[in-house]
């Protein structure tokens, strides 16, 4: 547009009232205007851009082709070397020995404990709230709170009290000649 228009490209009339936006819809030929009754769309010949850059934008895109464009500009930006797996490590697992396991987990216990404790304290505490503290309430949280601690107790000794029989049955299922090698 290096010379001025001498007349209007198009005239529309308005009689629905006052305008107060106007828009082009994207790679499309068609203008959107909001006025004070409402919103009215009209063509405009020529105004979209006939042939986008898909480099650059797509409007027709979905979803999922717009993850993978970004994953692909991402894996563009790294070093082809830093891309290629080692076959020999893919579907093997590390596995712990069972002493740390057993370690790691006795911590996580203690630490879940102190946490419960602290939080017990906090809640005692804790100002009264209208209707929430009452003593039936806390009665019932207190005998919660020690049928959840002793849980875990019990839990292991039933474990503990189901090999012991187990082991008797295995026992029991041997020939008495061999009898004379088990513990008594």
């Amino acid at each position: 547009l290096s010379t001025k228009a001498s007349a209007p490209y198009l005239n529309h009339e308005n009689s629905l009232g006052k305008v107060t936006g106007v828009e082009f819809c994207p790679y499309e030929d068609v203008l959107g205007i909001g006025h004070s009754n409402g919103f009215s769309s009209i063509l405009v010949p020529g105004a979209g851009e006939p042939n986008y850059d898909s480099f650059v934008a797509n409007p027709f895109q979905t979803r999922k082709e717009r993850r993978e464009k970004e994953v692909h500009s991402l894996l563009e930006k790294l070093q082809p070397d830093t891309i290629v797996l080692d076959p020999t490590s893919i579907g093997q697992l590390r596995q712990e020995p069972a002493d740390i396991v057993a370690e790691r987990r006795v911590k996580q216990r203690e630490a879940a404990q102190a946490q419960k404790d602290k939080q017990r304290r906090k809640n005692e505490a804790k100002m009264k709230m209208k209707g929430k503290n009452k003593p039936t309430k806390r009665h019932r949280k207190k005998q919660l709170n020690i049928i959840r601690d002793r849980k875990q107790d019990v839990a292991s000794a039933v474990a503990s009290k189901r090999d012991l029989v187990q082991q008797k049955l295995d026992e029991d299922n041997v020939p008495s000649a061999l009898h004379r090698f088990f513990k008594k």
